[in-house]
């Protein structure tokens, strides 16, 4: 008998608490409920934003390589209106996505076959330093040096291939450094810069006839030793 008073007791203690607190209840639950559909809503819309990005960018190769394969006269530049304009669409209004930075990546490209080199660089520039993904960065900065020395700035191209770079595009920053000063007749750096590039290259197991032959044409003995890590 006590037990089931006990029980009924409860139960009124219950009621008596759920009248009292039944609005901040109810709204701590709607609350909870709005916020897990708003995340929900949020992830959903991310991933809807990512795949009209990823249209985006496949749209903008597909006219890209028609733009560029496309039969013309040598002596005219490729109509690049449609894929500049579905670039900076992916810049515009997909800042945040991966796709906006390959894109930026494309734009450099592009400026590049319409002879708009001061853009191309700053792009290049923005991307060595700011990208979000890091494994733009350094390809970034590789085009950017290949770009410099293209345009006649020697000692701007070498600077930019000063310092670290990651394991994996070492061996080209190296190799790149070496075409440099082999074109400014400054051999024996050009020799250390290859030995450098195929000691890298053979550590990481990567192909390397081209990057010998250019070390053989150099003379002088090879120091190519891959270095301990």
């Amino acid at each position: 008998m006590s037990y089931e008073q006990s029980e009924e007791e409860q139960v009124e203690a219950f009621k008596s608490w759920w009248r009292k607190n039944s609005v901040s209840v109810i709204s701590g639950l709607v609350l909870a409920a709005a916020l897990s559909l708003g995340w929900q809503y949020l992830q959903g819309q991310k991933e809807m934003q990512a795949q009209r990005a990823g249209q985006v960018f496949a749209e903008m190769t597909l006219a890209l390589d028609s733009a560029e394969t496309a039969p013309s006269d040598k002596t005219s530049a490729p109509d690049l209106q449609k894929p500049r304009a579905l670039a900076e669409q992916l810049v515009t209004e997909f800042p945040d996505s991966f796709y906006a930075e390959l894109a930026a990546l494309s734009l450099v490209r592009m400026d590049v076959d319409s002879q708009q080199t001061e853009a191309a660089q700053a792009r290049l520039v923005q991307l060595s330093q700011h990208a979000k993904n890091e494994a733009i960065r350094p390809l970034a900065r590789l085009r950017l040096a290949h770009l410099q020395w293209g345009t006649g700035q020697v000692e701007a191209a070498l600077k930019t291939l000063d310092g670290v770079w990651p394991e994996t595009f070492r061996s080209d920053a190296d190799a790149l450094r070496g075409d440099i000063l082999v074109s400014q007749a400054r051999v024996d750096e050009a020799r250390k810069a290859y030995d450098a590039a195929l000691a890298q290259a053979t550590l990481l197991g990567l192909e390397t006839g081209l990057l010998r032959i250019k070390r053989d044409d150099l003379g002088g003995a090879s120091h190519a030793t891959p270095a301990a890590q």
